[in-house]
């Protein structure tokens, strides 16, 4: 489009009081092509987002703020919620076009049509008309002045517009209303799981991830009327302190304003609504960045969000300059799920404002395999890793990444967990999400240089054109291969035999120290005490798999170290890690 830059900015209405001059920010984003304004005026403050296309979309309910700069509050224009919206490029790609008109009038209704022009020095001129058929009436023309930057920023802001403008969130009743319109959001997701399927994410019906995040709200719900309360704490000052005089000590829990949370490509919608619903129930108004390598997947919540958490949640879209502007605002919160590269970039941008972190980084998640468990145990772990690496194709934080197993069982794990693929027919094919990620699986598989279980062959092998890759196990790769020096994430998986329990700890602690989640499977008792102790993690799982502990909303959830830090996604700690704990 070649014009985005100049179409960023701030203007004022040219007034004869101009501190009551209505206010105006635009900024255009060509990738993918969308236009934000903020408008303040006449007491109304709005912040909303469409895309650039001739097609007309369903409008929010905030977009009849547009009718106001028809005069006179745009009333009589015939012009009644629910409104269709659509904005685009006019002669010439000069005029910057603006139309909204009734739900049910089929473009045979009127017509509300805002054109924008870019004039002199940046200066904007508006002209408002109603088109009814072949008439056209002209409704207002006006002049805007650019503002410097330093004066009123580079566009739209949202972190700040949420901050002074966002709907109260304080109290109890405010949150769990909050909450309501979440749920309200759920039970018309279903483009979420359209957008999943067009982006290749896996799995794309997302009806299973909006039940649990439903069950979460609930478990908030619960926790509300006692958070929001005034925690006592005693004094613990001794005698001659106090003097004989006796205190009193509370803790307020206070929300911490205004939270971003980035959500990764693998988990868009799950992890985009996850942590939000948390920083909410803490009374934080959210900013959700969704990935930019699923951009079906991030249009649908933003769109979803606009129509339902407006005032409360705002999506801002894009690539790496939305997450510098971003974290430049100055949030009082960020949340990042994603590699570890990038967030050792994003926590130092996150250093000269002092915003506070939590990073959910994943990291190699090893399973350990213990001596002593029968066929149909063996047989259970083997289901359970497919869980992760088929069925949510090893692109998933809590997959398992390589499997160490007691060599008194290795040849029974290795033979059922042939049996356990081959079952798995055509599904054995797994599909990635993306060209970078299908070389990295592609890369790795090759640099391992083993014998694979299942051989790949026939209907199973690489794809370059599909970008797709058989579920397969890598037998005994050696430690200098890049398999067991990166995370895999994809559906491949080392298996190596161990002679013990403390040589696979040491291995755990030497190949990749401070996992997200390690995953131990044993019918000892001490072995079990020796593992947890043994092995410092996020989190630990025991004879289960991921879904158990991510589905229990009392569990606090988060990394260590290089796989993370803090705990942003379920229960009572996440409502902690958003809030600032006063007394």
């Amino acid at each position: 489009m070649g014009q985005s830059h100049s179409w960023t900015g701030c203007w004022r209405q040219e007034a004869e009081h101009e501190d009551a001059a209505p206010q105006c920010k635009i900024r255009v984003s060509s990738d993918p092509e969308r236009v934000t304004f903020e408008l303040h005026a006449n007491k109304m403050h709005c912040l909303l987002c469409g895309d650039l296309s001739e097609e007309w979309q369903p409008a929010p309910p905030q977009a009849s703020t547009f009718k106001a700069l028809a005069g006179k509050d745009g009333k009589g224009l015939g012009l009644e919620a629910p409104l269709m919206w659509r904005h685009y490029w006019a002669d010439g790609s000069k005029i910057l076009r603006t139309e909204l008109r009734t739900e049910a009038g089929n473009g045979e209704g009127a017509i509300l049509r805002i054109d924008r022009k870019l004039g002199s020095g940046g200066n904007l001129s508006t002209k408002t008309q109603l088109v009814q058929g072949d008439a056209l009436m002209e409704l207002a023309e006006l002049t805007w002045r650019r503002l410097p930057v330093e004066e009123a920023g580079e566009g739209p802001a949202p972190v700040a517009f949420l901050r002074g403008h966002g709907l109260p969130l304080a109290s109890m009743e405010d949150r769990m209303k909050a909450l309501d319109k979440v749920e309200e959001l759920l039970a018309d997701a279903d483009m979420i799981s359209k957008a999943q399927e067009m982006d290749r994410v896996v799995p794309p019906n997302w009806a299973g991830s909006g039940q649990m995040i439903r069950g979460g709200i609930a478990f908030y719900k619960g926790l509300l009327p006692e958070w929001t309360k005034p925690e006592p704490v005693p004094d613990m000052n001794p005698p001659i302190v106090k003097a004989g005089v006796e205190a009193g000590y509370e803790i307020h829990n206070e929300p911490k304003g205004v939270c971003i949370n980035i959500a990764p490509w693998n988990a868009p919608a799950t992890l985009s609504f996850g942590p939000t619903v948390s920083m909410l129930a803490a009374g934080n108004h959210v900013v959700i960045k969704p990935p930019d390598m699923v951009p079906n997947v991030s249009a649908a919540v933003r769109r979803l969000c606009q129509k339902y958490l407006h005032g409360y949640v705002w999506v801002e879209e894009g690539g790496k300059e939305v997450v510098e502007r971003l974290i430049d605002e100055g949030a009082d919160h960020l949340a990042f799920t994603g590699g570890g590269e990038i967030a050792k970039v994003v926590a130092a941008r996150c250093a000269k404002t002092l915003t506070p972190l939590t990073l959910e980084l994943g990291g190699k998640s090893p399973a350990f395999v213990d001596a002593g468990l029968d066929l149909d145990a063996l047989r259970s772990v083997a289901k359970e890793i497919m869980e992760t690496k088929v069925f949510k194709t090893g692109q998933f934080c809590c997959a398992h990444d390589y499997a160490l197993v007691h060599k008194s069982v290795f040849k029974e794990f290795c033979s059922i967990f042939e049996e356990v693929v081959k079952d798995l027919g055509s599904r054995r094919q797994v599909r990635l999400i993306g060209r970078k990620q299908y070389e990295s699986v592609k890369f790795l598989l090759k640099d391992a240089d083993v014998q694979c279980i299942p051989t790949m062959d026939g209907e199973f092998q690489l794809n370059d054109e599909d970008m797709s890759v058989p579920m397969t196990g890598l037998l005994s790769p050696s430690f200098d291969r890049a398999v067991l020096k990166r995370e895999i994430f994809g559906p491949i998986i080392p298996i190596l035999a161990v002679g013990s329990q403390d040589e696979a700890i040491g291995i755990i602690n030497r190949v990749g120290p401070k996992p997200l989640i390690a995953y131990c499977y044993t019918k000892g008792e001490a072995a079990e005490k020796a593992f947890v102790s043994g092995v410092p993690a996020g989190n630990i799982a025991v004879n289960g798999g991921p879904q158990r502990m991510i589905g229990n909303y009392a569990v606090s959830f988060g990394g260590t170290g290089p796989s993370g830090t803090g705990a942003g996604f379920w229960g009572k700690d996440a409502l902690r890690e958003f809030s600032n704990r006063k007394c």
